[in-house]
């Protein structure tokens, strides 16, 4: 129905331009699936051609790598038509090539400033651990891996200490004057740290360990991942069997050592959830080789799958901080080893979703006024195509349940 949908707005052309990569990435990875195979490789001919004339005209947008909306995605969606259509290999190794060197300048940039930390910089989703994890999976020449080894040193440094109000502390400290939204900056009076995986310490985390898995040295890396995991370590607390961490520790409660309470509720989703904390600590222990440790976040990770669902506390079905994350995330680590404890409440999950995008969107329908209210979301709308918050991203999470051979678990981290 989707897929319907969009060619009948390509036909029409009146296809929103803001939507060609999340397209491009979800007709890519289904591409094996289609029926109409080459309409869709027309189609996405065509949106690659628009998404290199933007390039040119306005260059890389924010000057970060952007994995979620910018250079880096575009990279990803590109790199998996290639993949699967065969077409367009050179344009894909061109913008890999553009988004290597661009973060290694990028991270060269924020060493030698010695820039204050602002999450926008090292995170998955805008910053250099997404756009790391993504380049470690392609091939490079010595010349090429020092931007890599560059990116590296950068998240490295975020793991030093510094003073402040007479504490040594992490580097990943964000102040109260960087942080992202106004009600962070009022209640985060000192800044905080940032435990997330789209946001926070966790995407450096997976990222460092990928690089030593892939045979990256430099001084100081082992070092700088046994630091971070150690913190969420140290911060990781039970609710019976699941485990928990902060989303966002506060400065006081850093110095403390511990949380007695969270600025979110405790919920299972990709974004802040504790699903992807533990996935992340699980896959960092499988690239460092730390046996039992991996064992621990597996079982961690069964146990936050395969609790009552609605002790995921989601209220929505979409990728970021839905239900379709978990089953991403279920999907994924289900297809390392096969091991079914990952797949038990599948159906549960698939239900839940599925019939909360069509009550999302009965709703819509019937009130359509809200689609015009600043400040209303409208999360998992059939008409927002999006990755993250939209149509996209669910139907790739769907995918996933029925077709093994997907990539897009690359960029959320988690595959």
């Amino acid at each position: 129905m989707l897929f319907k949908y969009v060619e009948n707005q390509y036909d029409s052309e009146i296809l929103n331009p803001i939507y060609y990569t999340d397209l491009l990435l979800l007709a890519s990875e289904a591409y094996p699936l289609l029926e109409d195979k080459e309409k869709w490789a027309n189609v996405s001919y065509d949106m690659c051609k628009a998404m290199k004339q933007s390039l040119e005209r306005y260059g890389i947008l924010g000057g970060k790598p952007s994995m979620m909306g910018g250079l880096g995605y575009m990279c990803f969606a590109v790199n998996a038509f290639k993949k699967n259509t065969g077409n367009l290999p050179n344009f894909s190794q061109s913008l890999n090539k553009l988004l290597l060197e661009s973060s290694g300048k990028y991270a060269n940039t924020l060493i030698e400033s010695k820039a204050e930390t602002f999450m926008s910089q090292y995170d998955a989703i805008l910053g250099l651990s997404g756009a790391l994890y993504y380049l470690l999976d392609l091939k490079w020449t010595i010349d090429e891996k020092r931007h890599l080894e560059r990116i590296v040193d950068y998240l490295i440094g975020l793991t030093k200490y510094h003073e402040y109000k007479g504490h040594y502390i992490i580097n990943f400290h964000i102040t109260r004057e960087n942080q992202f939204r106004e009600d962070e900056k009022k209640y985060f009076t000192d800044g905080n740290f940032n435990f997330g995986l789209s946001h926070g310490m966790m995407g450096p985390l997976i990222a460092m360990a990928k690089a030593w898995k892939r045979g990256i040295r430099v001084d100081g890396l082992k070092d700088a991942i046994e630091e971070l995991f150690n913190i969420y370590e140290q911060f990781k607390k039970y609710k019976g069997d699941i485990p928990i961490w902060p989303t966002q520790l506060s400065f006081d409660d850093y110095i403390k050592g511990e949380f007695n309470e969270d600025t979110r509720p405790v919920i299972s989703s990709w974004c802040y959830g504790n699903i992807s904390i533990a996935r992340g600590m699980q896959k960092t222990a499988q690239y460092m080789k730390w046996i039992e440790k991996e064992k621990e976040y597996k079982k961690d990770l069964i146990n936050i799958i395969n609790q009552p669902i609605e002790d995921y506390n989601l209220n929505s079905p979409i990728l970021c901080h839905g239900y379709a994350s978990v089953l991403c995330e279920r999907t994924f680590a289900y297809r390392e080893n096969k091991d079914k404890e990952f797949v038990e409440t599948i159906e549960e999950n698939i239900n839940t979703m599925i019939n909360m995008f069509k009550e999302n969107n009965g709703y819509i329908e019937k009130h359509k006024e809200i689609l015009q209210d600043e400040n209303r979301i409208t999360e998992g709308y059939f008409e927002d195509l999006s990755f993250l918050q939209g149509t996209s991203g669910i139907i790739l999470s769907l995918l996933g349940a029925i077709f093994e051979d997907l990539d897009y678990g690359r960029l959320l981290l988690v595959d």
